[in-house]
């Protein structure tokens, strides 16, 4: 990438960081690409899409690490993930009721 490009996109992504909603867009961004999870495609275009959407979000944490922001973006992950776990906890199954008469 172009230096003048790359200071561009770590001065947008240094702005990003600086407000609550651009942060969310980057986590956002960063879940997106699946940059956080590990994951075991089944076949060789779904690893393909997987591997460039990855990369793409490689690259995007390697923008926020130099703009200072990648703290930032690492505590708000882990905090997203605190949150969906309590605000979507695990549901047991729930079991096929019979009806009877009686």
């Amino acid at each position: 990438m172009e230096n003048y490009k790359r200071e561009n996109l770590i001065t947008a992504v240094d702005q990003l960081g600086r407000s609550s909603v651009g942060r969310e867009f980057l986590l956002w961004l960063l879940n997106e690409a699946e940059v956080f999870t590990a994951d075991f495609p089944q076949n060789e275009k779904r690893t393909t899409w997987q591997a460039g959407r990855r990369a793409l979000g490689l690259q995007v944490l390697e923008l926020c690490a130099r703009a200072g922001n990648l703290g930032t973006v690492l505590i708000a992950e882990a905090l997203y993930e605190k949150s969906s776990d309590v605000a979507n906890p695990p549901q047991a199954p729930q079991e096929a009721k019979e009806e009877t008469d009686d």
